[in-house]
């Protein structure tokens, strides 16, 4: 079987590391660098939480590279409130020796383009920041990637930062709307489809069950945010953002999706990070992104638990 080749970029964040897990327990894929970006909480942590969660994993080889310590423009948030001020809710991971490598995020994933052309799937889990500054450094990257699949923005639901906007694309609207028009193959998972995504309490519990640290360190941080998720959306478990990004990659078959226009509003005192779906409107504007809106969840929680299990 041939392999997923993956770069991932991401800012952990709880479900950063739940996602991580998985890439690294999933069969068929290989993760080819690990990149930190400024988001959940600040690089001077997601850097330090990414080093820490490859050590932990088991994919030390992996190499880490550091991105963008802040936005293109504009202001800097962080989600601590969900997060805590470590980014994994105060849940220390295993001491380790690992060490960030001097390249770049935006180089790094470059070179790598370069050494497997159309075989490289970008996984997004964070702001875009990383992701444009690569693009607009190296013009070729778009044409390089097999595709890339992010986390982020809200199509037909509310935003979960602003009433318009999705954290992800809120904390770095120029980024999100450059990495949107610069011709790469863009999957966009938003909360449309992530907020469906979710373990319920029984299958944390018998994930908790499965043995391993990694699933039991998984099961722990994703079931904290239980009772946001019920009080927060509604929803009797804990929603799983990035790791819903992470299995379209590798079970696209669970999910629904469409063709589409996708841009961001960079300006808007009230819409500012709105990301603007041309799905279903008359516009029929030229699509530039594949639009995944649904999931079926009872299937996805299955195929999180049959991963896990091999952690």
């Amino acid at each position: 079987m041939d392999k997923k080749l993956l770069f991932i970029d991401c800012d952990p964040g709880v479900d950063d590391a739940a996602a991580l897990l998985m890439a690294a327990a999933a069969p068929g894929v290989q993760i080819l660098g690990l990149s930190a970006v400024a988001g959940n909480v600040p690089l001077e942590r997601t850097l330090p939480n990414t080093l820490a969660l490859a050590a932990f994993m088991g994919t030390e080889e992996v190499p880490v590279y550091a991105g963008a310590s802040g936005p293109i423009s504009g202001p800097a948030i962080t989600a601590v409130h969900v997060h805590g001020e470590d980014g994994l809710r105060g849940h220390e991971l295993p001491p380790h020796n690992l060490k960030a490598r001097e390249e770049t995020a935006w180089d790094a994933l470059y070179r790598e383009a370069l050494a497997h052309p159309g075989e490289v799937t970008l996984l997004a889990l964070g702001p875009l920041t990383n992701v444009a500054i690569a693009f607009a450094k190296h013009p070729r990257l778009p044409e390089l990637l097999k595709e890339v699949v992010l986390m982020g923005g809200a199509a037909a639901v509310p935003g979960n930062v602003s009433p318009a906007a999705e954290f992800n694309i809120l904390a770095d609207p120029a980024a999100a709307e450059a990495v949107f028009r610069a011709g790469a193959r863009v999957v966009v998972c938003p909360l449309d489809v992530t907020e469906k995504s979710y373990l319920t309490p029984e299958e944390l519990e018998e994930l908790a069950g499965q043995g391993s640290a990694q699933a039991r360190y998984f099961a722990t941080v994703m079931g904290e945010t239980v009772p946001w998720c019920q009080e927060g959306y509604g929803v009797n478990g804990a929603i799983l953002h990035d790791p819903a990004a992470l299995m379209y990659v590798l079970q696209p078959g669970l999910f629904t999706g469409k063709k589409c226009w996708i841009g961001v509003e960079t300006q808007g005192q009230v819409s500012r990070g709105k990301t603007v779906c041309d799905a279903f409107s008359d516009a029929k504007k030229e699509p530039n992104c594949t639009l995944v809106y649904d999931v079926d969840r009872p299937a996805f929680g299955r195929a999180v638990l049959d991963i896990m299990a091999r952690s």
